[in-house]
């Protein structure tokens, strides 16, 4: 059995794949999105909601900004805590007054489902994609719906692949990977933020941070040794460590309340080159998978999809009158945002050199991530020491060096000039 067919078939309502679709729906071409999660479980869990200048200004033109615009909080500053003091970066004032929106991404997605909806846009749930078959002159996505695993198929001149790193045809596409030898909490808490701005906390006994999601929920990090059971971690423990390392003079403490959502992150990287197969283009997690440092993975996801977009319009915005042209930015989209990808992942890669105990910013390959943690550890006390002293001198010169100080400021909130 078949869906509708349309001109671009797009896997994944997330981020990447809903400006998608908005963007083609304004173009007039004809699509239809396969979300395999049902409208409830999509918009469930709170993930990221940091989101860049460089994101606004390019969603801008389409409205697809007026929510994060109307309904987000602008912060400008963010805290670096270390050796019980806090040194403030006024990364705004670095950068003409831009900085970021805060925007929790469940609610964006939300949102943005809702407009598609109500636009009459093509949005179906339930439906997981499980393979793509290329032709000569188009495309058929395969797919299952519903619990009783309906088969169905769509023909499309072209596939967006939105959906995430996990997804079935992510994952059977070739891509450098690597992964940190280390292990963070990942806790949202129904909490207000503590301060107007994120928190980083350098210790030597691992990082800890606090980034804002909304007046009322709080999201906190909390690194801990690679292949730590999850159990041996309850409220209070994890509360006395959060407190332990975000001590500050002249601060006070966190603000509590009970974790809602828990988590474990290993970090790992990974980048498909190219991102596109034939008729098939890859956006968001399912090209790139990035670590939170640095909050730039929603917002890599957004920009994939703005150049995609506009890419596929190129293409076949002329489809309606039977005219079309050669498709030469679609044919240059991995040229386009490799070089873009890589510097987002050196910046978080930076960030967790700052962040993390010991060498654990140091990405090692995936099969040798052992390896590169003991590494990290063969220096004992020394070696952490050692460490340490490194990211303070790293964390000097991003509050006291005005160079590098704008440089940062820039990379951090996505501002070009």
């Amino acid at each position: 059995m078949g869906l509708r067919d349309p001109v671009v078939c797009i896997v994944g309502a997330g981020p990447a794949g809903l400006v998608t679709a908005h963007l083609l729906r304004r173009a007039g071409i004809s699509f239809a999105v396969l979300e395999r999660q049902d409208a409830d479980g999509l918009c469930a869990r709170v993930k990221a909601g940091m989101i860049e200048h460089r994101t606004v200004e390019l969603l801008r033109p389409s409205g697809l900004a007026d929510p994060i615009v109307g309904g987000g909080r602008r912060i400008g500053t963010c805290e670096f805590r270390a050796d019980g003091q806090a040194f403030v970066l006024d990364y705004a004032s670095l950068c003409g007054g831009r900085g970021h929106y805060i925007y929790p991404q469940h609610r964006l997605v939300a949102d943005w489902a809702g407009q598609l909806l109500a636009a009459g846009g093509d949005l179906r749930f339930g439906v997981e994609a499980t393979g793509i078959e290329q032709f000569e002159d188009r495309a058929v996505v395969s797919a299952v719906r519903g619990v009783a695993g309906e088969r169905v198929t769509v023909e499309c001149k072209a596939v967006a692949v939105c959906d995430g790193a996990a997804g079935v045809l992510s994952a059977r596409t070739p891509g450098v990977s690597a992964a940190y030898p280390t292990r963070w909490l990942s806790l949202i808490a129904a909490a207000p933020p503590s301060t107007a701005g994120t928190i980083y906390g350098l210790h030597a006994r691992g990082f800890a941070g606090q980034m804002h999601r909304s007046a009322t929920m709080t999201r906190f990090m909390l690194e801990v040794p690679a292949g730590e059971d999850y159990g041996r971690w309850d409220d209070d423990r994890i509360w006395a460590e959060l407190d332990h390392r975000l001590a500050a003079a002249g601060r006070p403490g966190l603000e509590r309340g009970e974790f809602i959502e828990r988590d474990i992150l290993d970090p790992r990287v990974r980048v498909c080159d190219p991102m596109q197969d034939g008729r098939v283009f890859l956006a968001g997690d399912a090209a790139h998978l990035i670590t939170p440092a640095g909050g730039k993975g929603m917002n890599i996801a957004i920009q994939d999809a703005v150049e995609l977009a506009s890419g596929l319009t190129e293409r076949y915005g002329g489809q309606n009158d039977g005219g079309q042209n050669d498709g030469g930015r679609l044919g240059r989209y991995s040229q386009a945002r490799l070089p873009r990808v890589w510097r987002h992942q050196e910046f978080s890669s930076l960030m967790l050199s700052l962040f993390n105990a010991g060498n654990a910013g140091n990405a090692g390959n995936a099969g040798n991530a052992g390896n590169a943690g003991a590494a990290g550890a063969a220096g004992g006390d020394g070696g952490r020491e050692f460490s340490y002293r490194l990211r303070r001198a790293r964390l000097d010169l991003i509050v006291s060096d005005p160079g590098f100080s704008r440089w940062f400021a820039h990379a951090y909130v996505g501002v070009d000039d």
